[in-house]
């Protein structure tokens, strides 16, 4: 007799879970609390859809707990790039492979994987009951009763054989993400990581950061903890009026979002010049008067004149301001040791993090329900007939198409769980 599976969310992975489930025999239906399924989907990758990555995934994820890695690698593989390509291959939507690894739909449209999802949906039975919220789990020996409020109807209860809870976490919660599945979760006895916003802007101290506004530089962040350096990104680095952004920031945020949330003192060293010259070169003890000719620092040049000649102008105004150099002058007058430090500091911009920016801004959310209280097929190990998949679980990628492959990963391996066993 087929299995009727309830999957609440109609996500990245609420959506593949639904199909699999559908495919391998199952009733589906899917509980969707927006007006419509997927809106987060048409979001991701600028409206193009990175819908995987080609590249190994191993130091690509996060997990609270670093045991939870062999298992999280252990999912892609078993379910990996290749086979995301050929999931969405067999709904007719054919994909490309940039040089990053990254993987689009050829139409590069991300609309056109929603589309097909839906009518995968449509073609196997798939029940979606939009603007329904499922608002209670009442677990029994063989299945269970859901709860759900749908609007303009009373309450109602549903039955179910299995329910798979793929109800994404906090971040964007314009798409619909809103964390009602962690409250779901722990109400059915999971252990809740406290959910961060990750792959976000950091907000930074500092006054000057106005006078940044808009710069865009080539260059490397530096996270340190409490004094010491932890991870460094390379890439363009985007300055705001409260802080730094871009991909490379985007990649550290996670760690600085938990670091914070333990009280620890989070720093970002931005180096805008290391790329251009010798480590050794920028060591403000070694920098002399001929080193400073070598590098086109003349004497009656201005510094900001020298400076902009390696880093944009704002750049060069703020790092001459921070170490007392008056507007325009001249390397004789602001004497060789401040011009020293200001080179030091193009090498070592120090400020420090002050909080990210909230879950509106974030692309995912790092921390969720613990992945030791879910098997390989991501059964419940507390509350027979539960699954869980996607972002709800404490699971996070880096940029490029990551965290879309862990959603896909997850759903199909749910589903077709929750159709058979």
């Amino acid at each position: 007799m087929a299995k009727k599976v309830i999957v609440a969310g109609g996500g990245a992975s609420g959506l593949v879970a639904a199909v699999t489930a559908a495919e391998n025999g199952a009733r589906v239906t899917v509980l969707e609390h927006k007006d419509r399924v997927g809106k987060k989907i048409l979001m991701t990758g600028n409206g193009k859809c990175n819908l995987t990555n080609m590249s190994d995934v191993h130091g690509k994820y996060y997990s609270s707990d670093t045991a939870s890695l062999e298992q999280i690698y252990d999912t892609l593989v078993r379910f990996d790039a290749q086979e995301t390509r050929k999931f969405f291959q067999r709904l007719g939507l054919y994909t490309k492979e940039k040089r990053d690894g990254g993987v689009y739909p050829v139409s590069e449209q991300a609309s056109i994987v929603l589309d097909v999802l839906r009518s995968a949906c449509g073609r196997l039975g798939v029940t979606i009951r939009t603007d329904c919220a499922l608002t209670a789990v009442l677990p029994k020996k063989n299945g269970g009763i859901a709860r759900v409020m749908q609007e303009g109807r009373n309450a109602q209860e549903i039955a179910y054989d299995r329910l798979i809870l793929a109800t994404g976490g906090k971040a964007a919660p314009v798409s619909g993400s809103d964390g009602s599945g962690y409250a779901l979760a722990k109400s059915l006895g999971h252990r809740i990581i406290e959910p961060l916003p990750a792959l976000v802007q950091l907000r930074c101290e500092g006054g000057f950061f106005k006078a940044l506004s808009g710069v865009r530089a080539q260059g490397t962040v530096r996270l340190l903890i409490d004094g010491t350096e932890i991870a460094a990104e390379t890439g363009e680095l985007q300055l705001t009026d409260y802080g730094i952004s871009g991909i490379p920031v985007f990649q550290l945020s996670r760690m600085a979002s938990r670091a914070l949330y333990d009280g620890k003192r989070c720093e970002a060293s931005l180096d805008f010049i290391s790329y251009i010259f010798d480590s050794n070169a920028l060591d403000s003890n070694k920098i002399d008067s001929k080193k400073m000719e070598n590098m086109n620092f003349f004497p009656d040049k201005t510094v900001e004149e020298c400076l902009s000649g390696l880093v944009h102008k704002k750049i060069a105004a703020v790092v001459c301001k921070q170490n007392g150099i008056a507007a325009g002058a001249v390397i004789r007058q602001a004497g060789e040791e401040k011009v020293c430090r200001c080179i030091k500091m193009l090498s070592d911009f120090r400020v420090r993090v002050a909080a990210p920016k909230s879950f509106d801004s974030a692309q995912v959310c790092c921390g969720g329900v613990a992945l030791q209280e879910v098997d390989e097929q991501f059964m419940s190990r507390r509350c027979h007939g539960l699954y869980l998949a996607g972002e709800l679980l404490d699971c996070d990628g880096i940029c490029g198409g990551f965290n879309l492959q862990w959603a896909w990963a997850t759903g199909h391996i749910a589903g077709e769980a929750a159709a058979r066993q």
